[in-house]
């Protein structure tokens, strides 16, 4: 098995080398064994080292938007973002982000800027699973599952690399780069990078670190072991939206139009925190015939602050999270197919401190007088255990079953270390008394693939999903709002699909899926409380092409089409859901020219149609953006790289995000056309 999986790798690397877009991709994320996408039965995105490379990846929106049905728009605190894969873009708790294999979050404690947390800016490559997970997933992959990959497998000899980038409104960022092989047995890399960014507009001066350390160490002939380190650090002052679109249109540099934005600069601290550190040996056994086993302790520290601009009394936050996670993988390989089966396991101890840190007096609607000191400050211990069995059985040399089971168990210790079932002095914020809520959820998946030839796959899909309510929907708690019981929210995924290769010079795939999701878990508008509601209704098509036209030409297309309803619900019927544009679109075309050898160029549109403002439908529909890049890459030798790219080549004016919410309009800016370039020096 070994052998195999190894002999996969260095196929796809090679493919990977002779040209930007991968035609036959490999892919780890659904069973964690190296398999060719075309082979799954299931929808799943892939972008490998050399698009990356030319992407030149500031932004997380950088990294992924260019993957069918997926749309990633960066906030005002600029490396803060939320995602729209399947759902509306939103802060929901549907995705499952993820480094190396490893979640880089517990699920009851979900941040939806959660890719700041991984290593994007040097990742080596990225897989977006789309839909609810397979067996070996469990809460918030419900509508994908994003694998960002940080270091990449060490180098034969030593390898010493620099690069530097400078951009526009005073970008500058260096990374470090080393790797080499020490002897047959072990071999290593590591990177580092620090980035530096004034912003476009006032109030969003960004700091950002990472560093990645991989290193591979074989005990003998039947165990070897991959040690990998990730660490990130983020400080990104954070700007407001825009209540008039005029200040959008015109390019308005400033902060925001809201007296409230500025009242709360002179207070407080208006930036986001993000600190993320997580160590993993992942040993691998292969003394039994056709069974590999895997074992992958890992540690985790995660770290979010940020002041909560959108409440009135400015109230800061401070979460930290410390988890011991174990992940137990076993593969058993025979000629009619393959076993995965194994359980995952984590403990987090977490802390939140929400703070009132200074005396104020709000006007206004729900007006009260708020004393410094601790609205909330309590502790959660968080467990989570769930045993996992997921099968490939070929019916026959063309047909494949695939079903799988995942059992989940999540358990929340709460400890309040204020008095029990007090309130602040405003009789805002209401603290329970200490408690423990579980939660558990079988998840049945089954998949049917056809591969009529070689090149061709036909399959059909259903996976059910869930995601467990967060641990401050549970215990940061309103007054008025005392008796909180939620429910998990349950998610079942239909979806067919075609993939389909031609002759090595291009590849197509097509996936249509359907996708309900039941005791959605919302703010009721009238009490401000949150409650289960009823029932989403979310379905579409996603199509992609990348085709090598000539040995000069290559393009990769792709498109989406959905739509994201209620489902007869009490107050809003039918209506389309808000911020959920039906088409999305991204075409590239890169041009490698013959007398030019190393030099690549590419050209990019990325399109995102219209949508609703506001879930009642009570003012008119935005009208989306058209935006156009342009990037370059040439190798001038083996030790010299140059790269250079200009983002929103028009300068077009537009919002990423617009919305109708508390009786006003809400837009935030897009970054207007800026430039960048840089070198790496090899050695």
């Amino acid at each position: 098995m070994k052998k195999s999986i190894l002999s996969v790798s260095l196929v796809a690397c090679a493919l990977l080398a002779e040209s930007v877009v991968d035609i036959s991709p490999i892919s780890v994320t659904a069973t964690g064994v190296d398999e060719k996408v075309i082979e799954q039965s299931l929808s799943i995105s892939t972008k490998g080292e050399q698009e990356i490379k030319l992407d030149q990846v500031i932004f997380q929106k950088d990294l992924l938007n260019s993957l069918s049905g997926v749309r990633i728009e960066q906030t005002g605190s600029v490396i803060g973002h939320m995602t729209s894969i399947r759902m509306p873009i939103g802060t929901g708790p549907y995705y499952l982000f993820m480094q190396d294999g490893i979640p880089v979050q517990s699920s009851g404690f979900f941040n939806h800027n959660g890719l700041a947390y991984t290593t994007f800016q040097s990742a080596s490559s990225v897989e977006v699973l789309k839909g609810a997970g397979t067996a070996l997933y469990g809460s918030d992959a419900v509508a994908a599952v994003i694998n960002v990959k940080s270091a990449k497998k060490p180098s034969k000899t030593k390898e010493v690399s620099i690069k530097g980038m400078l951009g526009s409104y005073g970008y500058a960022t260096t990374t470090l780069e080393v790797s080499d092989t020490i002897d047959k047995d072990n071999a290593y890399r590591a990177n580092a990078s620090y980035m530096h960014s004034d912003g476009w507009r006032d109030n969003t001066k960004t700091d950002r670190a990472e560093a990645n350390i991989r290193y591979d160490h074989t005990l003998n002939d039947d165990n070897d072991v991959k040690i990998l380190f990730n660490f990130s650090k983020t400080e990104a002052q954070q700007a407001d939206s825009f209540n008039d679109y005029a200040n959008v249109e015109n390019g308005s540099t400033a902060a925001s139009d809201d007296s409230n934005y500025f009242t709360a600069l002179e207070k407080t601290d208006v930036s986001r925190k993000f600190d993320y550190a997580k160590i993993s040996a992942e040993f691998n056994n292969y003394t039994f015939n056709d069974l590999e086993i895997t074992l992958t302790p890992y540690i985790r520290y995660n770290r979010n602050r940020y002041v909560a601009t959108w409440e009135n009394n400015l109230p800061s936050n401070d979460n930290e999270l410390y988890t011991l996670g174990f992940l137990q993988r076993n593969t058993y390989e025979q000629s009619w197919g393959k076993v995965v089966f194994g359980f995952d396991t984590e403990y987090t101890k977490s802390s939140l401190k929400y703070n009132q840190d200074f005396d104020l007096t709000t006007t206004g609607y729900n007006a009260a007088t708020f004393t410094a000191g601790a609205l909330y400050d309590y502790d959660v211990d968080y467990l989570a255990i769930a045993p996992y069995v997921h099968v490939d059985y070929m019916l026959t040399k063309q047909l494949k079953l695939s079903p799988g089971l995942r059992f989940d168990y999540n358990r929340y210790d709460y400890t309040n270390n204020l008095a029990q079932n007090s309130q602040d002095s405003s009789g805002t914020y209401y603290r329970p008394a200490d408690r423990a809520d579980s939660f558990k959820h079988l998840s049945p998946k089954l998949a049917l693939s056809y591969m009529a030839q070689a090149d061709l796959n036909l399959y059909a899909r259903y996976a059910n999903g869930f995601r467990i309510p967060q641990a401050s929907r549970l215990y940061s708690v309103k007054v008025g709002f005392e008796n909180i019981n939620l429910n998990a929210e349950i998610s079942d995924t239909y979806e067919i699909g075609v993939k389909k290769n031609f002759s090595k010079k291009s590849s197509f795939e097509l996936a249509l899926y359907y996708m309900t999701i039941s005791d959605t878990i919302v703010r009721d508008s009238n009490t401000l409380g949150y409650r289960n509601g009823g029932s989403t209704i979310h379905q579409g098509v996603e199509a992609s092409l990348k085709s090598e036209i000539t040995q000069e030409w290559q393009s990769s297309l792709s498109y989406s089409y959905s739509t994201h309803n209620y489902d007869n619900d009490p107050v809003l019927g039918d209506n389309e859901i808000s911020n959920a544009p039906n088409h999305l679109a991204n075409a590239r075309v890169f041009y490698m020219p013959s007398y030019l050898k190393g030099l690549k160029l590419m050209a990019e549109w990325q399109y995102v149609g219209e949508y609703w403002m506001d879930d009642e439908h009570t003012v008119n529909k935005y009208q989306g953006y058209s935006v156009g890049n342009l990037k370059a890459d040439y190798a001038y030798s083996k030790s010299l790289r140059i790269f250079t790219k200009v983002t929103n080549i028009t300068d077009e004016k537009y919002a990423v995000r617009a919305r109708f919410a508390y009786g006003k309009e809400d837009y935030t800016p897009a970054d207007p056309r800026q430039f960048y370039a840089g070198l790496e020096y090899k050695w």
